[in-house]
């Protein structure tokens, strides 16, 4: 987990970048072409789109609870079976978030607002999964797997948006584009859980050998 943590951190410095400059540059370009509508809706969604999402997400709870007890109690297929439930649950809600807000943006786009409209759309659509991940920091297992996520989205985006720009795609393409990045992330997750039920496994066992 610690390769793949390095990996995310080597990755994540563009995207960083784009992050914290993304918006700026987008928000100034679009004023200057007189986009005033695109500014305004993706402030709105912004300050709205956090708590929507939020509660979007309650129903994978569902899953998560079952599957914390499964590794609780050291069953596998059960952690697993809910695991995967919870995890596809999530990472598609983030896929259908994203493409909405990219199909959206680009809808009525010009050669000349393109650029300006997928990069600003970009902040707009991935900016509530980075805040939420930020808010699971130090959570353990729950924290990576948010943080990974919002990578995921990010990443995906990112080759979207240079999709669009040098070569032809369409809306099913770019949404096949999403998903199979959000599989690699519901592997990744399903990975994590069945290694931090293990080492769990592996705790317990040299305890119970301690106490003896």
């Amino acid at each position: 987990m610690k390769a793949l943590v390095g990996l995310i951190s080597a990755v994540s410095i563009p995207l960083m970048l784009l992050n914290m400059l993304g918006g700026v540059v987008s928000g100034i370009w679009l004023a200057v072409l007189g986009e005033w509508g695109a500014i305004g809706t993706g402030i709105l969604s912004l300050f709205v789109s956090t708590s929507l999402l939020g509660f979007a997400l309650m129903p994978g709870l569902l899953f998560a609870a079952p599957a914390a007890f499964c590794m609780e109690k050291g069953k596998s297929f059960g952690l697993v079976f809910f695991a995967a439930l919870s995890s596809i649950y999530t990472m598609g809600l983030i896929t259908v978030w994203c493409c909405a807000v990219l199909f959206y943006f680009v809808r009525d786009a010009t050669a000349t607002t393109l650029i300006p409209l997928l990069i600003w759309s970009y902040g707009v659509a991935t900016g509530p999964w980075s805040y939420m991940a930020s808010k699971d920091q130090g959570q353990g297992g729950e924290g990576f797997a948010s943080t990974m996520a919002t990578f995921l989205a990010e990443l995906a985006y990112v080759v979207i948006i240079l999709l669009i720009l040098f070569s032809p795609i369409t809306k099913l393409g770019a949404i096949k584009v999403f998903g199979g990045f959000m599989a690699v992330g519901c592997i990744l997750q399903l990975t994590l859980a069945v290694l931090l039920q293990r080492e769990q496994k592996r705790f317990a066992e040299r305890s119970a050998i301690l106490y003896e």
